[in-house]
């Protein structure tokens, strides 16, 4: 299965709307992943309701409700804007109405999506249709079980884990800031794993690092250093142990190898890892190469 992480390139990357077979059972997943980018606490049920749009060809969306525990953790900032958040809901609202249709013949232009966690941890969804007089129609149900959910991105466990360093990746971004003040370029010798700084008036400043990941900028897409088979294992040690423990449910962004997304989203994912092991701080490496520009995010660590 694939995601929709990204969302002002996921249209035209990765994302399981634009592949030919998409099924409902994998767009409501979507849907559930997305609309918890909608609200400012990590929510357990929710539901999305729809009208035909203006010509009456496809679904628009018109209400968003969702809900968690009292004690449910906050959403932190990852970088998704809540324009690009509905536009891509409505996007995945159409390719739900083109999907329904091609497997049960039925194109839900107005109704509501409803998802609610369950007593097993799973979530019961069900897709249900309203006629002009306000008839309901339950199209479809499905019981997503745990390991199912596994899949999901936008979790309780992911926004808790970030908000636990929080403070101490601002701590570790202003020590580095003030560790780096007055240089102006820097070299990287791979094979060493050491960057080395230097400004006007300053001698050179050789740091160790880990590779955490790289960004390309055009595609959007992120790959963690241990997912690169051309890195050296050497390069990604520390952040790969954060890896093998992050196997729980919730946790996938820590133990994806590659995802689609905005550069916001995986400074903060990168930054959380350095904290966990224990790095000065993280330096955002620019560079070119054929495949285009993006940056490398290094984990700092005294020579």
């Amino acid at each position: 299965m694939v995601n929709i992480v990204d969302l002002a390139a996921q249209l035209e990357a990765k994302e399981v709307g634009e592949e030919p077979g998409a099924t409902p059972d994998e767009l409501m997943l979507e849907l559930m992943d997305l609309v918890a980018l909608a609200f400012p606490t990590a929510i357990d049920r929710l539901t999305i309701r729809f009208v035909p749009n203006e010509d009456g060809s496809r679904p628009a969306l018109v209400d968003l409700d969702a809900a968690g525990p009292k004690d449910a953790p906050v959403r932190p900032a990852l970088g998704h804007a809540d324009a690009e958040v509905l536009d891509t809901i409505n996007h995945l609202l159409a390719e739900l109405a083109n999907a329904t249709e091609a497997q049960g013949g039925v194109r839900v232009l107005r109704g509501h999506l409803q998802a609610e966690k369950n007593q097993h941890g799973g979530r019961d969804v069900s897709l249900v249709e309203l006629d002009a007089d306000g008839g309901a129609t339950i199209v479809m149900t499905r019981t997503y079980d745990a390991s199912e959910l596994r899949w999901l991105l936008f979790t309780p466990q992911l926004f808790a884990a970030l908000n636990e360093t929080v403070s101490r990746e601002v701590t570790q971004g202003e020590r580095l800031t003030a560790a780096l003040q007055g240089t102006t370029r820097f070299e990287i010798d791979m094979k060493k794993a050491v960057i080395t700084f230097s400004g006007p008036g300053r001698e050179p400043q050789p740091w160790r690092f880990e590779l955490l990941g790289s960004w390309l900028q055009d595609s959007r897409r992120f790959l963690w250093g241990w997912g690169n088979d051309q890195v050296d294992p050497s390069l990604t040690r520390r952040s790969d142990a954060v890896r093998q423990a992050s196997t729980g449910p919730g946790l996938r962004a820590f133990s994806e190898g590659h995802l689609g997304g905005p550069e916001a989203l995986f400074s903060r994912l990168v930054r959380s890892v350095a904290v966990r092991i224990e790095a000065h701080g993280v330096y955002r490496a620019p560079f070119t190469a054929q495949n285009g520009k993006g940056v490398m995010f290094l984990a700092l660590f005294p020579a």
